[in-house]
C-alpha cells in the first residue's frame, strides 16, 4: 500500500525534522516504506517506492561523479524520495546531488534538525497500519460486489466495468509482461496519477490492476479488492493469467514445451477440427502486437483477417506477441502470395502494418511446438534488428542471426572499421549519410532507384556518393566493398536495433 509523501511529511517525526524540499513534488509522490541506510551501493538493494533516510556517512569523500551516480542509482531502482540529515557528514546537500535528483525527478529532502531515524519508521508504520484497517472496513461491501460479478460469469470486461464504477475512473488489467489485456468501457480518469495493485494466484504473479486515479483510501480499497476479484476470475479459466479458449490453450502448451508427443498434439488438434500431416501442413506465424491496444481486440483482428484468407486460424498471444497457426497453401510461391494477402488484410483491420514473422510449413505434429518457438524467436530477432512493419521469413534475417552469434566486441570492431567514420559524421553534422548508403546498397547501386527512395534528385545523390566514398575510403562500384558495407549495416542493426 502506498501513502502520499505529502501526508507522510505531516507526521510528527517528520515535522520535527525541519524538512526542506530541494527537488521533486511531494504532492505527486507516494511511498511504500521508510528505510534508512548509509551504504553507498544501495540502489540494487531497493524494491522501489521507498523514502530512504541517510546521514550521508557513506557519501563522505565521494567525487562529484560518484555523488551524482548515487542519486541516479536510487532513482533507477524506483526510490521515491531521499532524505539526508545535515550536520554530521554534510552541512548542505551537494549541488551534484540536487541537480541529479532534479534531472531524474526523484524527491530530495534535507533534514535540518536531528530526529532518531527509528521515530520516522515508527510513525510511518502506524500510519500504514491505520490506512490498511480503514481500507479493509471500506472494502468489504466492494469485494462482495466484485465476487458476485465473478460468480455471475460475465467475464473480465464486465468485472473491470464494475471496478471502474466503484473507483469512478478508467480501469485496466495488464499481464505479467506489462501488456494491456483488457480495459473498462469508461475512458475518464486522471492522466497524471495511477493506483496499481498486483494480481496474484498465491505467490505467482498474474499481472497488475491499474486504476487511473490518484490514490486515496477509497481508491486503494477498490484496487486491492478488485485485484482479488480478478485473480478469482482468471482462476476460473485454464492457463496462467490469460483467459484462453481451447485454441489458445493448445498454442500456449506448444509454446511452453509442455506438449511434444506426436499423438497428443494430433489429438488436441482433432478436438478443434484441425490436423497436421503431409497432406495438410500448418503454417506458424508470429505478430508484433501493439501494447496500447487490448489483447482481445488485436487477436480478434488477426482471427478475422485469417478467416478471410485461410478460412480459419488457431490464434493466441504470448507476452505481447500474437501467435497463429493457419493451413498452408500448396507450394512455396502460393504460400507467399497468400501470406502477403493476409498481411494486407490484417493491416486494414489493425489500423497499422504489423511486423510479422513466418516460418516454413510443418507436416509433423511433433514439430509444431518447436516451429512456434522458432517463429517467435524470429519475430524477436527482427524487432531487435530494427525491422518494422513488414513480413519476415527466415531467409530475410539469416545474416543478422549469424552476426548475432558473434562476440559483441568482434561485431562492434567490425562495424567501427566499416562504418565508424560515417556514423560519426552523421552525429556531428546531422546528416543522413548512413541512410543514403543503406538505400544505395538495397537498390543494388542504382542511383535512380536510391534517389527515388530518398526523395532527392540524382544530382544530390551524386554529391552524397562522393562524400560517402571519401569518408569511407571505399569504392561503391566495387562488389567486395559493397558486400562488406552491407554486412556492416546488418551488424549495426543487430547491435543498435535502429533501421536507417
Amino acid at each position: 500500500m502506498l501513502i502520499p509523501l505529502e501526508e507522510v511529511l505531516r507526521l510528527p517525526s517528520f515535522r520535527s525534522a525541519g524538512i526542506e524540499v530541494l527537488s521533486g513534488s511531494p504532492d505527486a509522490t507516494a511511498i511504500r516504506w521508510v528505510h534508512s541506510s548509509e551504504v553507498y551501493e544501495m540502489g540494487h538493494l531497493l524494491a522501489g517506492g521507498e523514502l530512504l533516510l541517510t546521514t550521508g556517512l557513506g557519501l563522505h569523500g565521494r567525487t562529484s561523479a560518484e555523488l551524482a551516480a548515487y542519486v541516479r542509482s536510487l532513482a533507477d531502482a524506483g526510490c521515491a524520495a531521499l532524505a539526508m540529515e545535515l550536520g554530521r557528514s554534510f552541512f548542505r546537500i551537494p549541488s551534484e546531488m540536487v541537480e541529479e535528483s532534479q534531472r531524474t525527478g526523484m524527491v530530495l529532502l534535507a533534514l535540518t534538525s536531528v530526529v532518531p531515524f527509528e521515530r520516522f519508521g515508527e510513525d510511518f508504520h502506524e500510519a500504514l497500519l491505520h490506512r490498511k484497517l480503514s481500507a479493509a472496513r471500506q472494502g468489504a461491501p466492494v469485494l462482495q460486489e466484485f465476487v458476485a460479478e465473478v460468480l455471475a460469469g460475465t467475464g473480465l470486461r464486465a468485472l473491470l466495468d464494475a471496478i471502474s464504477r466503484s473507483a469512478g475512473c478508467q480501469v485496466e488489467f495488464h499481464d505479467e509482461a506489462g501488456h494491456l489485456v483488457e480495459r473498462s468501457q469508461a475512458r475518464s480518469g486522471s492522466t497524471r496519477h495511477v493506483t496499481t495493485a498486483p494480481v496474484q494466484a498465491g505467490v505467482r504473479p498474474l499481472g497488475r490492476l491499474v486504476l487511473h486515479a490518484k490514490e486515496s483510501p477509497r481508491v486503494r480499497a477498490v484496487a486491492d479488492r478488485g485485484a482479488i476479484a480478478i485473480a478469482l476470475e482468471l482462476g476460473r479459466h485454464r492457463g496462467p493469467g490469460m483467459l484462453r479458449d481451447p485454441a489458445g490453450s493448445l498454442l500456449a502448451d506448444l509454446l511452453s514445451g509442455a506438449l511434444r508427443s506426436h499423438g497428443e498434439v494430433q489429438r488436441r488438434l482433432e478436438e478443434l477440427g484441425w490436423s497436421c500431416s503431409e497432406a495438410r501442413p500448418l503454417l506458424p506465424m508470429a505478430v508484433d502486437l501493439d501494447p496500447r491496444v487490448p489483447l482481445a481486440e488485436e487477436t480478434s483482428a488477426l482471427t478475422s483477417s485469417a478467416t478471410e484468407e485461410y478460412g480459419g486460424a488457431l490464434v493466441s498471444s504470448a507476452g505481447g506477441d500474437g501467435m497463429l497457426l493457419v493451413r498452408a497453401s500448396p507450394g512455396l510461391p502460393r504460400t507467399r502470395r497468400t501470406v502477403s494477402a493476409w498481411h494486407a488484410a490484417a493491416a486494414l483491420r489493425l489500423g497499422r502494418t504489423p511486423l510479422v514473422a513466418v516460418s516454413p510449413s510443418v507436416t509433423d505434429p511433433g514439430r509444431l511446438g518447436a516451429a512456434l518457438q522458432e517463429t517467435r524467436a524470429l519475430l524477436r530477432d527482427a524487432r531487435s534488428s530494427g525491422v518494422r512493419a513488414r513480413l519476415v521469413w527466415p531467409r530475410d534475417l539469416s545474416l543478422q542471426q549469424l552476426l548475432g552469434a558473434l562476440p559483441d566486441t568482434r561485431l562492434d570492431r567490425y562495424v567501427a572499421d566499416q562504418l565508424g567514420a560515417l556514423v560519426e559524421h552523421d552525429r556531428q553534422h546531422a546528416t543522413t549519410l548512413v541512410r543514403t548508403l543503406d538505400a544505395l546498397l538495397r537498390a543494388s547501386g542504382s542511383k535512380q532507384a536510391a534517389a527515388g527512395e530518398l526523395g532527392i534528385r540524382r544530382q544530390t545523390l551524386y554529391a552524397r556518393v562522393e562524400r560517402l566514398e571519401s569518408l569511407l575510403g571505399a569504392d561503391l562500384t566495387d562488389p567486395t566493398h559493397r558486400t562488406g558495407l552491407a554486412v556492416a549495416l546488418a551488424a549495426w542493426r543487430v547491435r543498435t536495433g535502429i533501421d536507417p
